[in-house]
């Protein structure tokens, strides 16, 4: 059964180990920080130094913790006739349902640093789910958006397996399944031409 978070359908899970390092991570980072806090009180018999080593474990564990959250969050969702795709922490992109064809396999080359790159200079490929569009959804095609786990490129949404569940085979399977399902579910063609010019956000 997909999950289900104020009307919001999971069609994707997160990559739940990654998004468990990640919080634990922060949590190591918070009793480290509390740690070196009371060190430094019995050390120096003032909390001076321990409001500066507080303070600067608040400003890292903050951000982690907004990635480590977000992490948690499904990649690929539906609500009612939208599809919401994961960018990065806090970004996220809407699609008409009515506007997505299909989901594919697919792969991205990348760099020593993880960053995209050329194939002919790729030091290793990561597995991709690939979210195909109408062509008639000429708004969405345009697009240019970029994410740290997500990103349009030529037309097509890309979504990186490595913030996801492993992509396989079956995955793919079931993702399209959900779609089939939720398009039988369409409004009259009227309101679809209407959703898909009306592009992204509501």
């Amino acid at each position: 059964m997909p999950a289900r978070s104020s009307n919001l359908t999971a069609w994707l899970a997160t990559n739940r180990r990654l998004a468990g390092l990640l919080t634990a991570g922060v949590v190591l980072l918070v009793v480290l920080t509390g740690a070196a806090a009371v060190v430094a009180r019995l050390a120096t018999g003032g909390w001076a130094v321990g409001a500066w080593i507080t303070a600067v474990g608040v400003a890292l564990s903050l951000p982690l913790g907004a990635i480590a959250t977000a992490a948690w969050t499904p990649p690929l969702l539906q609500s009612g006739e939208q599809l919401f795709v994961r960018l990065g922490p806090g970004r996220r992109e809407s699609l008409p349902l009515a506007a997505v064809e299909a989901f594919f396999l697919g792969s991205q080359p990348l760099d020593r640093r993880g960053e995209p790159t050329c194939p002919g200079e790729a030091a290793f490929r990561v597995g991709t789910l690939v979210v195909r569009v109408a062509e008639r959804a000429t708004d969405l095609n345009r697009r240019t958006t970029r994410g740290p786990w997500a990103a349009w490129e030529d037309g097509y949404l890309i979504i990186d397996g490595r913030w996801t569940e492993p992509l396989t085979t079956e995955t793919v399977r079931r993702v399209n399944g959900r779609l089939t399902v939720a398009k039988r579910a369409e409004p009259p063609a009227g309101q679809v031409d209407a959703a898909t010019s009306a592009g992204c956000c509501p």
